[in-house]
């Protein structure tokens, strides 16, 4: 039950920060789903590699963080609808670049997230052991 409430409040943080950042509309490419769901790609990669490899937090946390607030604050819903309506205005140029931004970027700031996490990871265990 714990790890229940602690997805539901990560999903309403998670939900309540995607709705603020999309309502600061750039024009008509969906900048604003693309930087959503990019950041969500880098913290999700980030935090499962950090909370699960490196530093230990209790499963609620992780649950909070990853399944509550990630989950509810990207969307792939969104996404697609606006690929369909890029295509049903006929705008098939940003039909095809859109998505595919979108993957080369998620997966770039993905290989980040996880990359910083074991800096992080093996800066504070050098630290640790020069200190002992």
């Amino acid at each position: 039950m714990k790890n229940i409430v602690a997805i539901a409040i990560g999903a309403f943080f998670g939900a309540v920060c995607r709705f603020f950042i999309s309502q600061l509309s750039l024009g008509s490419f969906p900048f604003a789903t693309l930087f959503i769901n990019v950041i969500g790609s880098f913290v999700l990669c980030f935090v499962a590699e950090i909370t699960v490899e490196h530093i230990k937090i209790s499963t609620a946390l992780r649950h909070m963080i990853t399944t509550g607030f990630i989950s509810s604050f990207t969307t792939f819903s969104t996404f697609v609808l606006e690929i369909v309506r890029f295509l049903m205005k006929g705008e098939f140029t940003v039909a095809i670049v859109y998505p595919l931004l979108s993957i080369v970027l998620g997966l770039l700031t993905s290989i980040f997230g996880f990359e910083l996490a074991r800096v992080i990871s093996e800066r504070q265990q050098k630290e640790e052991y020069d200190a002992a």
